[in-house]
């Protein structure tokens, strides 16, 4: 299938209407009366699940991981990416798919500059929120257009609000991936003080969070993003993508 049809057939795809139970897992649905372990997700088959969450980890070298979470949009991306080459450094983008199939040019540019792209869901939905079947939807059409567009299979998965629960997991693991989360994070309602905080105590093996879209990008953001990448590459970090930080050698 050439990319334009492809294009086409996953943006006619509904992800809501492929909610129902996926073949090879099954979830008992969350109802308010029953136990917390009603939402537990109980994987049929032979096969290995797993699923590892990772905040944070300890490399021998000073390596550390920025993660660009929302995007792409037309208005930060490009920003966040002069800010990376102007000290070649190396990013995560977990994208939102309906974004990336508004602005697929963004997705192959990020890619060709040698960034990595993630799994961020096909609309920014609360894992939490939804049945298995929708988790699963959402995150293989993703999965299918940053394919499409990067000539790579992602193998990472954020999600949203950094929320997933077992039912998220079993989907995750069903997909390998692995599921990242972050260990500093800087906001755009208070980057300075959050680009201070993660100069103070963050360390190698530390995983970052920012924004390129939703409510977060802002001109103070770019600004501090463009401050702490600068400072800390100063400072004899190298900036890495999650998977080269997920594959350094441990510190012994």
């Amino acid at each position: 299938m050439d990319r334009r049809r492809f294009l086409a057939r996953v943006g006619l795809l509904s992800v809501g209407g492929a909610a129902g139970t996926v073949a090879g897992c099954t979830a008992a649905p969350a109802i308010s009366s029953e136990s917390p372990t009603a939402r537990t997700a109980r994987p049929d088959g032979p096969a290995a699940y797993t699923a590892t969450v990772t905040f944070r980890t300890a490399p021998s070298a000073r390596f550390i991981a920025l993660t660009i979470d929302d995007g792409p949009t037309a208005e930060w991306s490009p920003q966040v990416l002069q800010i990376l080459s102007r000290h070649a450094a190396k990013a995560t983008f977990f994208m939102v798919g309906s974004r990336a199939l508004a602005d697929p040019g963004a997705v192959s540019r990020a890619a060709d500059e040698g960034h990595e792209v993630a799994n961020h869901t096909w609309a920014h939905s609360d894992l939490t929120q939804h049945d298995e079947g929708f988790d699963r939807a959402s995150l293989e059409r993703t999965h299918e257009l940053l394919t499409s567009l990067t000539g790579r299979p992602p193998v990472l998965c954020r999600p949203p609000y950094g929320r997933i629960d077992s039912v998220g997991l079993a989907v995750c693991a069903n997909l390998h991936y692995r599921v990242m989360l972050w260990s500093h994070s800087v906001t755009g309602g208070n980057p300075k003080v959050d680009v201070d905080e993660t100069l103070r105590r963050a360390s190698p093996g530390s995983i970052v969070l920012a924004h390129d879209g939703g409510p977060q990008p802002n001109t103070a953001l770019m600004r501090q993003l463009n401050r702490m990448v600068g400072s800390m590459s100063d400072a004899g970090y190298t900036f890495v993508t999650v998977s080269e930080l997920l594959a350094a050698p441990a510190r012994g």
